[in-house]
């Protein structure tokens, strides 16, 4: 009788022990579980961080170049608007001188004529 009562308090303490290694476990699972879906939400909202920098990015780059492209229009007037002014500038020179060499001339001829 003595051996039945000791087989099963030893079995009672087995049954025991696996209970509580059983909740511990749960327990344990558990926590890990939240752990896991609060990172899982973390890489989420990193990841829309990351869309979200990415198209700021995008944008400022897009930006940048239609400003580039803004800056070499005006560029490109003022450089047209210059040479402009410098053609009709040296155009009139060439004119006067032109003007200056007929007058010449028809005076050589009068003094030739003369």
């Amino acid at each position: 009788m003595e051996i039945t009562s000791f087989i099963l308090g030893v079995c009672a303490v087995i049954v025991l022990m696996m209970v509580v290694g059983t909740l511990v476990n749960y327990m344990t699972t558990m926590s890990l579980k939240k752990e896991i879906n609060g990172l899982q939400k973390e890489v989420e909202n990193l990841y829309r961080d990351l869309e979200t920098k990415e198209q700021q990015l995008y944008d400022f780059g897009s930006g940048l170049d239609q400003n580039l492209r803004d800056e070499l229009e005006k560029l490109y007037r003022h450089i047209d608007s210059r040479v402009d002014k410098t053609v009709v500038g040296t155009s009139q020179q060439i004119a006067d001188i032109y003007r200056q060499l007929d007058k010449l001339e028809n005076e050589g001829k009068s003094v030739i004529n003369g």
